[in-house]
């Protein structure tokens, strides 16, 4: 292979130089992220009802709403809470799903329920970012007895 190489230089030098093209190609044409898209797939929907008890509030409320939002195109997941004076749905989309198309759907879903008992408040929808929370800690500490004698606050 040496052999070669040196016998061959304009061949060597031409061969390198397009592997640097299409390395330099490569690097201008891959888009690159820092930080993973973590739009939000998670959509909340709370309704309160005071005083109402939880048996209320399902019969009431839930139902009704889980039957116009199980028809949202694309919800892979429902889970459906029942407290003493509230409810809450979480609505789980898949990656590839547009957000605001989701919340849209959502949105007109929960007008369509035909009405709620006197004295609900107006559901609350929301979406929760994930890139807003931490997804990474760091936790320094010194070793079991300090045997070093390190100062964590100068540490940090």
């Amino acid at each position: 292979m040496f052999r070669f190489a040196i016998n061959n230089p304009i061949i060597v030098t031409v061969v390198i130089l397009i592997i640097c093209l299409f390395g330099v190609l490569s690097f201008f044409r891959v888009p690159v992220q820092m930080i993973p898209d973590l739009d939000p797939r998670v959509i909340s929907i709370q309704t309160r009802w005071a005083g109402a008890t939880p048996q209320d509030i399902e019969q009431e409320i839930l139902v009704e709403q889980e039957e116009y939002l199980r028809r949202i195109p694309g919800l892979e997941r429902m889970t459906s809470t029942a407290r003493t004076g509230s409810s809450e749905i979480e609505l789980e989309f898949p990656h590839g799903i547009e957000i605001s198309e989701a919340l849209l759907n959502v949105n007109n879903a929960i007008t369509q329920v035909p009405g709620y008992p006197e004295n609900v408040d107006e559901p609350r929808i929301t979406s929760s970012s994930f890139s807003s929370n931490s997804f990474m800690y760091f936790t320094i500490k010194p070793l079991k007895g300090n045997p070093e004698n390190i100062n964590v606050r100068e540490m940090r």
